[in-house]
């Protein structure tokens, strides 16, 4: 069996005949961030038309993703290009760029637990929980210079703020429900593309 991408989509050939076959597409956790979003997307417009099954798999980093794509068969990595480090794995000789494509994020916004009485001059002398990605927004839509505590992506940004660690984060809409939060500012969808990474051809 060969998993191939032909014609802009995955299959699964077994000589001439397609079969379903199920195939791991890894991203950045933990729930609720925006490359799950993004990865859910995918499977939707790009496996399952093709009749192959997929399951999503959330790692800490991208490059802990990247060493399961390349310890396991069937498995892929996406990356959005906004990930600063995205330009090491076009380097890889061991790595494949199979596919590019465009999703947009979820909405961003500023978030807070409910009970939290929040007043933007907080910005001025409190720290914002957010992934390094976003920050700019900040700037651009505030025109605030804020300070910011980084993590390593807008869910664990929400989370911290839900566990009392930080009272805002930078995060988006499918984090802040997850965690319960509340948009105090919301700013926008971010368009986005992103890259799916494999070891090419799969031989089994």
């Amino acid at each position: 069996m060969i998993l191939i991408l032909e014609n802009d989509s995955f299959h699964i050939k077994d000589g001439l005949n397609l079969l379903p076959k199920m195939i791991t597409v890894n991203t950045l956790g933990p729930e609720g961030t925006s490359s799950e979003y993004a990865a859910k997307n995918f499977i939707s417009h790009f496996t399952i038309s093709q009749g192959i099954q997929s399951k999503i798999t959330l790692y800490e980093t991208f490059e802990k993703c990247i060493e399961h794509t390349l310890s396991n068969v069937l498995e892929y990595t996406l990356v959005p290009h906004a990930y600063e480090g995205i330009k090491h794995f076009y380097m890889r000789p061991d790595l494949q760029l199979l596919e590019i494509f465009r999703c947009d994020t979820p909405m961003y916004g500023l978030a807070v637990r409910p009970d939290f009485q929040f007043h933007e001059n907080m910005l001025n002398d409190m720290k914002i929980v957010s992934h390094p990605a976003p920050v700019n927004l900040i700037e651009y839509f505030i025109h605030k210079n804020a300070k910011f505590e980084l993590v390593n992506s807008t869910s664990t940004a929400a989370k911290k703020v839900n566990d009392g660690e930080y009272d805002i984060a930078l995060t988006n809409e499918v984090a802040r429900e997850k965690y319960g939060l509340a948009f105090v500012r919301t700013f926008k969808s971010i368009p986005m593309s992103w890259s799916i990474f494999g070891k090419g051809e799969v031989r089994l």
